[in-house]
């Protein structure tokens, strides 16, 4: 059966604009998730090397394309800053969400100082899965009295996508909007104040990391080329995905990777990706477009022209030479565990950083610990190798990796180093006693983190509301801090200090603590402090040079695209520390 492609459409033009103006924001970090991207340039030039069918030269990776979702909702529990909103499309929609979610006193809760009507808005980004966490940002719409969201939790409110009638009915007059499905479920605590500007708008605009839960899944699809819509072929495709990752690690024996759609217009495949390349999408994609089409026998590929010399064999040799490791790696790796014992073969024979590097990292994705022990030493050592190394550990929730992870948060002296590892660690095992920590006052996470070289602060202003204390840094007196509420003060001579919290209207309330950070943030969250709070004070700390080590911001290594990397194994050009 031979079926036409379908070439799918979308339209942003059209939105509302309480939806439009909370979604540009949020789009203008997903952009590049958006694209439509093949992920195929670093083994295109390689294919007539091997003369072999993969998934890849049957098919084109296109990202399915992130999906922005908007509503109105509102935020509860301010402090007076809230207010009655103006009697337009916004108020209209929300009094209607609310009577239907059962709420009977919808005007009196409206005009309340402490609730304000907000625009909600977030994107779904390519390959989520139902139930998975989504970011959410809220701001207060124009004309409305709200004057600040501090303190405020949104109420739950649905998300959802929108369309036109045009688009519904080609050829129909019009461009009348349409409420689209309900994608996301969104609510919890606000936090304001976090961007660099400092003005009251700060106090308008507020975050919700991990506040959405998506209701869909939104995987990569698998296009099959033009000449190629069949039926058959699209089983064949997605049958050769499946038995590639059967029995990897942290993937179960009946998980379905690749499941194949076909209809009277496309056939295509819908990935989801293992567990273990939840935080590599583009690597997953790469791989499975290098997966053969017919099983690799001892002879080479059926059919090959080059069944002389057998393919894995030959992707072995090309392993060994730094000009090809990249590809030959990415290529023994989509062929799963029979490629296992061949990497652990090159990895220990091999002199060259770059060539073990390879090894070591397709064999971590394969469920192989025997890597972990250069993948660290690549964070270590290498910059442009770190980002790759550190993902490439937390993929495998293995002894040796956790090791390998804990000993580089120890002994790294480079901050994106021993930050990167702590991540790595925290996103490979939540539960690890190094990385646990503690959820202070619904508001952030503290994380302090023993055995080191130095004492330091890490700040995240994306993803997650946190602060990571590496050796115990303290303040060092004397000082008077003040910070939003709060006031810090110490003497000279002074082994604690004391934290007022200073409100109009109310006596202040003061706590003693030791100058440990850590002592200091705690009893502050117990006073009702925010994220945004322990912000204040340590760059307040950071710029008068009153902390015992340096405040780091989102310091994480950057990866380089996978091209410059087998370029630098062509050219020799692999810096080290």
């Amino acid at each position: 059966m031979m079926i036409r492609p379908r070439t799918r459409r979308t339209h942003a033009a059209g939105l509302p604009a309480y939806v439009l103006g909370g979604l540009l924001a949020v789009l203008a970090g997903c952009m590049s998730v958006g694209q439509q991207a093949r992920f195929q340039a670093a083994d295109e030039p390689e294919k007539d090397r091997y003369e072999v069918e993969t998934v890849g030269t049957k098919t084109s990776a296109v990202n399915a394309e992130p999906i922005p979702v908007g509503g109105v909702g509102l935020v509860e529990y301010l402090d007076g800053t809230g207010g009655e909103p103006p009697p337009d499309e916004n108020r209209a929609r929300l009094e209607d969400n609310l009577r239907k979610r059962g709420e009977r006193e919808v005007k009196k809760l409206l005009n309340s100082t402490e609730s304000a009507l907000v625009l909600v808005s977030g994107v779904i980004p390519p390959g989520t899965r139902k139930g998975d966490p989504i970011d959410i940002e809220v701001r207060v719409p124009r004309g409305n009295p709200a004057t600040s969201l501090r303190g405020g939790v949104l109420r739950e409110c649905v998300l959802r996508n929108y369309t036109t009638m045009q688009q519904l009915t080609p050829g129909r007059n019009g461009n009348g909007l349409v409420d689209g499905h309900p994608l996301v479920v969104a609510e919890g605590p606000v936090l304001v104040g976090l961007g660099d500007k400092d003005d009251d708008s700060r106090l308008k605009t507020g975050r919700i990391w991990g506040g959405g839960r998506s209701k869909i899944d939104l995987p990569y699809n698998l296009v099959l080329n033009g000449d190629q819509q069949l039926a058959s072929m699209a089983k064949l495709v997605a049958d050769r995905i499946n038995m590639t990752f059967l029995g990897q690690t942290r993937t179960t024996p009946n998980s379905t990777i690749a499941t194949p759609r076909v209809d009277a217009a496309s056939a295509t495949i819908a990935l989801a990706a293992p567990a273990q390349y939840r935080q590599n999408y583009p690597r997953f994609l790469r791989v499975v477009r290098l997966i053969p089409l017919r099983e690799p026998g001892a002879g080479g590929l059926e059919g090959s022209p080059t069944a002389a010399v057998p393919y894995r064999h030959k992707l072995q040799e090309d392993l060994r030479d730094p000009a090809r490791c990249v590809v030959a790696a990415l290529r023994l790796e989509a062929l799963g565990a029979p490629a296992v014992p061949l990497l652990k073969d090159v990895l220990r024979q091999s002199d060259n950083p770059l060539v073990r590097f390879c090894a070591a990292e397709a064999l971590s994705y394969l469920g192989s610990p025997a890597g972990a022990e250069e993948l660290a030493d690549a964070a270590k050592r290498s910059p442009t190798l770190r980002a790759f190394a550190l993902t490439a550990l937390a993929s495998l929730d293995e002894a040796a990796c956790q090791e390998a992870l804990q000993n580089l948060v120890a002994e790294a002296t480079d901050d994106e180093a021993r930050y990167g590892a702590f991540r790595a660690l925290r996103l490979m095992n939540e539960r690890n006693p190094l990385v646990r920590g503690e959820h202070l006052n619904d508001s952030f996470w503290l994380h302090t983190v023993k055995g080191g070289n130095r004492p330091m602060v890490h700040l995240t202003t994306v993803k997650r509301a946190e602060v990571a204390l590496f050796d115990e840094p303290g303040l060092v007196p004397p000082f008077s801090l003040p910070c939003g509420h709060f006031v810090l003060t110490a003497g000279a001579d002074d082994a604690t200090c004391i934290v007022s919290l200073v409100e109009a209207g109310a006596e202040p309330v003061r706590k003693q603590c030791s100058l440990k950070v850590a002592d200091i943030l705690r009893t502050m969250a117990a006073l009702g402090a925010t994220y945004p709070d322990a912000m204040d004070l340590l760059r307040q700390g950071q710029q008068l040079k009153l902390l015992s080590g340096p405040v780091r911001v989102d310091a994480l290594p950057r990866a380089v695209p996978v091209e410059e990397l087998a370029q630098m194994g062509r050219t020799g050009g692999l810096t080290q520390e």
